[in-house]
Order: C-alpha cells, then sequence, then structure tokens
C-alpha cells in the first residue's frame, strides 16, 4: 500500500481544499486563542505552529495520517535498535548514543560498552583541556584541527560555534578538498603544539584522507623533527585503518557501524565539541537530546513536537506542492543551522523509491536553505514576502539572551516576530489603506516560531534531536528509507574509478 492509498490521505486532500482561500490572517480572528492552542512545549523548546495554512481539523487529520502510517510501531523500533535502514541491514541508533545506563529502549550491553567509549573520549577531552596532553617536544597541545566532511564536520562543527568560542585548546576545523579550507585551519599554529584530529566512519573518505595528508605534509615541512606520531588522534568505525595510518592506537576513539555520519555528533565524532567545552557541556547537551528523545517516546502524536513538525512538512509537500523550506535562525551562533539542516534532510530524505525499490508516486524531500536573521530581512526576504509562490519556514529564536548587549538582542526578536507576522498577515496587518501593486504584501505565508530557553548545550542537544525525528516522521509517511545515501557513494566510487585512470 501507498500512502496515497490511505484513506487518511483523500481526507487530508479534502482539507486542502477547503483551506485555499482562507487566509492565515481569518484563522486568527475565527480564533482568539489560536496562538495558545497551536503552541506546544518540550525539551526546553517550544513551538508555535500558529501561523501555519492549518485549523484543528487538519493537525488532527495530520495526526491520523502518521498513525495509519504504522509511525508508533515504526518509531518505537528505531529507538530500540531494531533493524531500520535496510538496505545496509543495520539498526540506526544514534540515540542510544546519549542514553543513561537505565535507557529502557538500551540493552546493558551495549549500554556499558557506549558508556566506556564516552568516558574514553571525554577523558581525552578534559586532559587536553588541563594542558597534560603533549606534543613530540613535551609542550602542551593547544590547537586541534578538526578533519572530516559531512556529518564528520557539520554537526560538531555547528554545535562546536553554537556554544560560543572557546578560549584554549582552539578548535577549528576544515573539511573541503580546496586546499584554502585547511589552509585556513592551519593558518598561525604551531606545528609544536598543534593536535590533527581526523574524523571519519571508513577512514577512507578521500577528502578527509587527503586533507590529513596534507596536514601532516605541513607538519614536516615546519617541524621535520617532530614525532608526527604525538600531534595525531582519530575518530572512526574502523580503528585499524587508522593505526595502519600511524596513529596511535591510544589516540584512536570509535563509534559503531550502525551510527550515520548525520547522525553521529552524539558519539566520539563529537570529541572537538568536548575539548572545545569541555566534559559537563558535552553532557549537557546529551542530555538536552536524550530529554527530547523521551518526549518523542511518550508524548501523544497530538502534542508530539518531531510528530507535529514532521507531519506539518509532509502536509505542505504533498498537499500544497511546495518545492523547498528555509530555516532562519535568529542567532549568529546557530549560523551553520541551515547547513546542517540540509545535509539531515536532504541526504536522508532524497530518495527516488520506497523502502521496498519501488519508484515514489509522490514527492517526498523538499530542498532546504536558509541564512541568518536579521541579515536573511536584506536578502531572501525579499523573494519571500513577495516572490510568486510562498515558502514555509521555520524562525528560530532564542528566548533568554544572557549577557551581551541587552537592548540589540531584544530588537533582534522583535526583528523575528515581526517578519512573522508580516509573512501571515501580509499589508493589513499596517494598515487598511491598499498599497500600489509594486509595494503590495499579500501575507497568508506560513512561518513556524521555535524558540529556544537559552543558547546553552541542553537547548542545542534538545534542537537537533527534534529536527533528527522530524526527519524520521516524513520518512515513515513517504515509505523511505532516512539512513541510507547511495547517491552519495556513486560519486565516491566515479572518483575513485578516475583517479586510478589518471594515475594519481
Amino acid at each position: 500500500m501507498t500512502p496515497t492509498d490511505l484513506p487518511e490521505w483523500h481526507v487530508l486532500a479534502q482539507r486542502r481544499r477547503a483551506l485555499e482561500q482562507i487566509h492565515i490572517a481569518d484563522l486568527f480572528d475565527d480564533d482568539p486563542q489560536r496562538t495558545e492552542r497551536f503552541s506546544f512545549e518540550a525539551a526546553s523548546l517550544s513551538v508555535d505552529l500558529s501561523r501555519n495554512r492549518i485549523d484543528s481539523g487538519t493537525l488532527r487529520a495530520l495526526v491520523a495520517l502518521a498513525r495509519a502510517s504504522n509511525l508508533e510501531k515504526q518509531r518505537d523500533d528505531l529507538l530500540a535498535g531494531a533493524v531500520v535502514n535496510a538496505t545496509e541491514a543495520r539498526p540506526a541508533w544514534h540515540t542510544a548514543l546519549r542514553s543513561t545506563p537505565t535507557d529502557p529502549f538500551v540493552d546493558p550491553a551495549w549500554g556499558a560498552r557506549l558508556q566506556a567509549e564516552r568516558e574514553r573520549f571525554l577523558q581525552f577531552a578534559e586532559q587536553l583541556r588541563a594542558g597534560h596532553v603533549a606534543g613530540a617536544t613535551g609542550l602542551a597541545l593547544e590547537t586541534v584541527v578538526c578533519i572530516g566532511i559531512g556529518g564528520s564536520d557539520l554537526g560538531p562543527r555547528l554545535v562546536t560555534e553554537a556554544l560560543g568560542p572557546a578560549r584554549r585548546p582552539c578548535v577549528r576545523f576544515a573539511a573541503n578538498l580546496d586546499p584554502a579550507d585547511l589552509d585556513a585551519a592551519l593558518a598561525e599554529a604551531n606545528p609544536h603544539t598543534t593536535l590533527l584530529l581526523a574524523i571519519s566512519k571508513s577512514f577512507s573518505t578521500l577528502e578527509t584522507v587527503e586533507n590529513l595528508k596534507a596536514a601532516l605534509r605541513w607538519l614536516k615541512q615546519r617541524a621535520p623533527e617532530l614525532d608526527p606520531k604525538s600531534h595525531l588522534a582519530a575518530v572512526t568505525s574502523q580503528p585499524d585503518r587508522a593505526t595502519a595510518l600511524g596513529i596511535d592506537p591510544a589516540r584512536v576513539f570509535t563509534f559503531p557501524e550502525w551510527v550515520g555520519g548525520r547522525y553521529s555528533l552524539w558519539s566520539a565524532c563529537g570529541l572537538g565539541i568536548a575539548i572545545a567545552h569541555g566534559r559537563k557541556a558535552f553532557g549537557e547537551l546529551l542530555a538536552g537530546a536524550a530529554a527530547l528523545d523521551a518526549h518523542f517516546a511518550k508524548a501523544p502524536l497530538e502534542s508530539n513536537l518531531p510528530v507535529l513538525l514532521g507531519m506539518l512538512g509532509v502536509w505542505y509537500v504533498n498537499f500544497w506542492g511546495i518545492k523547498t523550506r528555509a530555516v532562519v535562525p535568529y542567532s549568529q551562533a546557530l549560523q551553520r543551522l541551515p547547513a546542517y539542516l540540509q545535509q539531515l534532510e536532504m541526504e536522508s530524505l532524497g530518495k527516488r523509491v520506497d523502502r521496498a525499490g519501488a519508484p515514489l508516486s509522490i514527492d517526498s524531500a523538499p530542498v532546504v536553505w536558509g541564512e541568518i536573521g536579521s541579515n536573511a530581512q536584506h536578502s531572501v526576504f525579499q523573494f519571500l514576502h513577495q516572490g510568486t509562490g510562498w515558502v514555509p519556514l521555520d524562525i528560530v529564536m532564542i528566548a533568554d539572551h544572557e549577557g551581551g548587549d541587552q537592548h540589540r538582542t531584544q530588537l533582534l526578536n522583535e526583528f523575528a516576530l515581526a517578519q512573522a507576522d508580516a509573512l501571515a498577515w501580509g499589508d493589513r496587518i499596517v494598515g487598511d489603506e491598499p498599497q500600489p501593486s509594486h509595494r503590495a504584501a499579500p501575507g497568508n505565508r506560513p512561518s513556524t516560531l521555535v524558540r529556544l530557553a537559552r543558547l546553552d548545550a541542553r537547548s542545542v542537544g534538545a534542537l537537533l534531536a527534534m529536527y533528527e525525528h522530524r526527519t524520521f516522521v516524513q520518512s515513515v509517511v513517504w515509505n523511505v528509507n532516512a539512513f541510507d545515501q547511495w547517491g552519495v557513494e556513486i560519486g565516491k566510487q566515479l572518483l575513485a574509478r578516475r583517479t586510478r585512470a589518471a594515475g594519481a
């Protein structure tokens, strides 16, 4: 059975037709309590869905479709470590990485293994932060260059930056094969006090291996007397490949094969986060994600944040024909959130066949894009307000900005709310006088407000877990495997063939 065969799908098609001529502003006029009724909270996050093109009946119908798609069973399988990645015969058990020893979803044996490796890499991070990890000449390592790409880079880099600048050690990142990226990461670094941290699940990803080799050449050119082994560490699920490149086994940290790259920041792949911000912050990051996991597992679907957000995505893609969605974080520290979500959603959901291998008869992943506010107001918001089509967007805000210039941070949040209102109401929010066509803004353009209680590790952990589960919810309805990425592999295979032919 395909999703379109379900009666619940046809109910939603009828609701779509009924809402065609209804303006978002009219929904507020008809329901003075709309904001309260369409706002939900969990794990230090609050989500306001009131400015979307939905009514209460539509929300109930979306939840009914989720149930009819067997979401609850598939959610439980995911959280329990069942094989949900059929093409690779693996679980996708990233939630176990942030579990506690008493988590009922995690087998005690697995829990002990994960806890032991977590303790191992956190101890290394704390020793390095305390100045107790030395390079070849006995000087403490003070600069860490994390070399990875894709999920090995995007998540750890996002969180490291989101939690603010670290005094020492200085943690930098390099991902692109373009030499300029690694050059920038190594700029002004002292080879005697620099650690090269290679992060790769397979330890065969060409960009990462080549950048690591280039970084080693830099080390040898700048300080030929150094033993490079004292300046290397690695994170991988293939430790033998790392040690084969000369990395000390004591500095090779591992994670299970069933952890996908885009879900790996909770594992040793997040070592850069722990080095920059410490054991306590990393623990809070995991705790925030675990709190959202518990909410996803236990909250009724009618008030379940990932379920509601995921089904809203289905609503816009499949019943309104939306091809893109935007994410605008009103926080400079979250500037990499759109790029992180691009990978999470488009790699997970960019599939053309269902889990049985049959071609999809409906659209799946929209293009995800975004920019930070308030910068976006002077670039892409023209398109959002007056473009020929409309794009649903998430506006991500920090409820409590601690420290800094309170006046400007208050203005930042006011800007976010003003844009959400302008998108929803259009011209009518500033007066009844008609505008000339070149100035007219029709409104009726949906947005979702996502608020973090504050910009700290716990809230960031909850935010990213919420988007992970939102993505999974959509994969269930669309009946696609969210955990493989064979479209990425074909490029790797072709590159390997070309480099062999060229003798590179």
